[in-house]
Formats: structure tokens, C-alpha cells, sequence
């Protein structure tokens, strides 16, 4: 955290960092172009392997309609809201937050998620969080880490919806009946860690960070926990399903709800690379899943960049006008 804190500008122009431990210069931007690198060798693989036409994929991305664009950026900002409002949840025994701030902050982890690696976005939330309400930052963490496991939790309910609408094949069924093995084994494992650490005593620094800790992953064994599992985790992965949906139909895409929602499980999966902003994963993972429930691959290349596009563009400037909102202040 300390690291990640040293990004931050500080106040007084008084404070100096020694030459010694300064990052080196021009490395931050290293790791940005090494990890384009990687999203567009990706991609260029996907090329390969499907035989996609570059002409082929400008063609169909030139027809896309401006509705296609003006929905699909507005469908972005309501899965924020779904993402916000479960994180809003998640957080209300630990800080109490108004939806606005809720909101506002989720918009600056997206855009600086974005640029960061190892979602670097969400560790400036917990920063932030820390900061306005003086809770422990390990409390936060641990307390986001429940959110992220919602968040993964979420693809589980939507299968079963889509299940009884629609025949989704087996293979889905089988990924995520897997995934939803090892969510619920991670839940064990967290809970077992945090009965092992609640037994160190003592009132040092390890001791409270141990406590903290403890407290943050005990939020499996609340109901309460249970019930946004249930009510409001799905939220977000029913609402951009729907949205894929929809605007692979305005494209010009014929495909079945249950093939969005692969097509939505595949990018997500394809986001393990990391690369900026997705960039290359995204399209990969999407294009992938598309060409195999028989879309033409060119066309289904020109939907996911477009797709990835109208998600990334609001996200990045909602976050930015966020912290011009704080006159510039990150955390």
C-alpha cells in the first residue's frame, strides 16, 4: 500500500524523495506499453487462429449504428450502478456511504483499474475509504475482497435465470458449476484463516491488523452477506448480458440470451491478461466466444472492439471528471 501511496503527489513541495528510492523514471510507462504488448499479442493470435479479415472487420465496424454506441455507453454506466450499489452494501456494517460517494468512487477504481496493474483502482478506493472514515485500511481491504468474491459470486444465479428461459449447453454448465466450486471452497478457506488469526492476542500491530482482518472475511457468516449473493450480486452480469444482447442484435448479430452471457463469461476470463484498460483481452475472450456460437469471425471481431470501446470511454471519463471534482486530489 505504502508503494502505491507514493504515487500520490504530495502537498507540500518541502517533502523530497531520497534519489535512492525514487522509481525509476519512465518505468510506470514500461509496464503500460509492456502490458499493450501483451493485450494486442493476443489479440493477433485470435486473429490467427480464426482467420480473421482486417478489411473484413473495418467494414462492419464503419455500419455500426450511433444508436448501438449512445446504448451501449449508457448501458455502462447503469452495470456501475448495479457494481456500486453492491459495493455500497458490502461496505455499510464497516463506513456508512451515500449511493453519490458510492458512485463517485467506483467511477475513479474503474478508470484507474484501467491504467494500474493488479487493479491497482481498488487499492486507491481503500485508500480513499481509509482516509474519509478512518477505519483500517486492512479492514477495508479485507472488506473489498468480499466484494470481489460478490462480484464473481454473481455469474452463478444469472446461469440458473438464463437456464430456465433458454437451453444453454453443457459446457457452460460445467465451467461454472467448477467456478462456483472454487468460490465456494475460497469462502472456506477465508473462514478458516480468519478463525486462525482471531487467536492471536495482544494489543501490537500485528495483533489489530489480525483483528481487523478477522473481522472483514467474518462477513461470510452474516446473512446479510447471503442475501446480496442472492439479490444483488447478479444485478450487474443480468443487466450486461441483456445489454450484449441487445446490441449484438443492433449490429446485425442473430444469437441466443444464453450465447450473451457466454460471450459476457468469456471476456471476463479473457481480462487474466494483463493489459491496460483490457485492451486485447477483452476483444480476444468476447471473439472468442462469439465465433463459437457461430458468428463470422470479422463481424464478431468488429462487435467486441466496438463493444470494449463504449465500455472503456465512459468508465475512464466519469472517473476523471470525479477527480477533477476533488480538485485533482486522488485519494
Amino acid at each position: 500500500m505504502e508503494s502505491l501511496c507514493a504515487c500520490v503527489p504530495a502537498r507540500s513541495t518541502d517533502i523530497e524523495t531520497p534519489k535512492d528510492k525514487r522509481a525509476p523514471r519512465g518505468q510506470g510507462w514500461l509496464r503500460f506499453a509492456l502490458g499493450l504488448t501483451a493485450g494486442a499479442a493476443v489479440v493477433a493470435a485470435a486473429c490467427v487462429f480464426t482467420g480473421v479479415q482486417v478489411r473484413e472487420v473495418l467494414r462492419y465496424a464503419a455500419g455500426a449504428s450511433p444508436w448501438l454506441l449512445a446504448g451501449c455507453m449508457a448501458s455502462s454506466l447503469v452495470d456501475a450502478a448495479f457494481q456500486s450499489l453492491r459495493w455500497r452494501a458490502v461496505m455499510r456494517p464497516v463506513v456508512a456511504l451515500s449511493f453519490r460517494d458510492a458512485y463517485a468512487s467506483r467511477m475513479r477504481a474503474f478508470m484507474f483499474n484501467a491504467f494500474l496493474p493488479g487493479r491497482g483502482g481498488d487499492l486507491l478506493r481503500v485508500q480513499w475509504l481509509g482516509r474519509r472514515s478512518g477505519k483500517s485500511r486492512t479492514l477495508l481491504l479485507a472488506t473489498e475482497v468480499v466484494d470481489r468474491w460478490l462480484d464473481c459470486w454473481g455469474w452463478i444465479p444469472v446461469l440458473l435465470v438464463v437456464g430456465m428461459v433458454s437451453r444453454a449447453p453443457a459446457w457452460l454448465y460445467q465451467a461454472l458449476g467448477t467456478f462456483g466450486s472454487v468460490l465456494l471452497a475460497s469462502v472456506a478457506v477465508m473462514l478458516l484463516l480468519g478463525r486462525r488469526v482471531s487467536r492471536i492476542e495482544g494489543q501490537g500491530r500485528i495483533a489489530r491488523l489480525c483483528q481487523a482482518l478477522q473481522t472483514g472475511v467474518g462477513a461470510f457468516r452474516s446473512a446479510r452477506t447471503w442475501r446480496i449473493a442472492v439479490l444483488l450480486a447478479p444485478l450487474p452480469w443480468l443487466w450486461e448480458s441483456l445489454a450484449i444482447f441487445w446490441a449484438t442484435r443492433v449490429f446485425g448479430i442473430e444469437i441466443p440470451w444464453f450465447a450473451a452471457f457466454s460471450v459476457l463469461v468469456g471476456l471476463n476470463l479473457a481480462t487474466l491478461v494483463p493489459s491496460p484498460g483490457a485492451i486485447g483481452a477483452i476483444e480476444a475472450g468476447g471473439t472468442a466466444a462469439l465465433v463459437f456460437c457461430g458468428v463470422d469471425q470479422s463481424q464478431a471481431l468488429a462487435f467486441m472492439c466496438i463493444y470494449h470501446f463504449t465500455q472503456l470511454l465512459p468508465g475512464v471519463l466519469a472517473g476523471a471528471l470525479t477527480v477533477l471534482a476533488q480538485k485533482g486530489r486522488i485519494i
